[in-house]
């Protein structure tokens, strides 16, 4: 009698071990793959305007990129910056970065883009 007591008590602090380690695993896994998800919607592409595009939509928190020739030398400016947070282009050293903004707000901007040799394009953009 004692032996099958011994028995039962060494299966059943095995199934117990198993099943806290099998729990510990998939919690692990489930907080992996919301960390991913996570990650993965915030990863959302760019709105593109190109040069022949002279009105735009977008969503809070999108980022607008703007096509230029020549992303250094070409200014945008905005008439409404609660609507539209404007980023110049530049180069870093290790890339060339077009001028763009970020949609901050709902209601409607517009991106003035001044080009090196001074002509200029206005762009609308409807934020929603």
């Amino acid at each position: 009698m004692k032996k099958i007591n011994k028995i039962a008590a060494i299966g059943a602090i095995s199934i117990l071990g198993v099943s806290v380690l099998a729990g510990c695993s998939s919690s692990d896994e489930s907080a992996t793959d919301s960390a991913t998800s996570s990650e993965m919607s915030q990863l959302l592409p760019p709105v593109i305007i190109t040069a022949d595009q002279m009105d735009a939509n977008a969503v809070v928190g999108d980022m607008i990129d703007i096509v230029v020739d020549d992303p250094v030398n070409t200014v945008i400016a905005v008439d409404n910056a609660d609507v539209l947070e404007i980023t110049q282009g530049y180069d870093d050293g290790s890339a060339i970065f077009n001028p763009g903004a970020k949609a901050l707000a709902a209601g409607t901007a517009t991106i003035t883009v001044t080009n090196p040799d001074g002509s200029t394009r206005d762009i609308v953009v409807v934020v929603s």
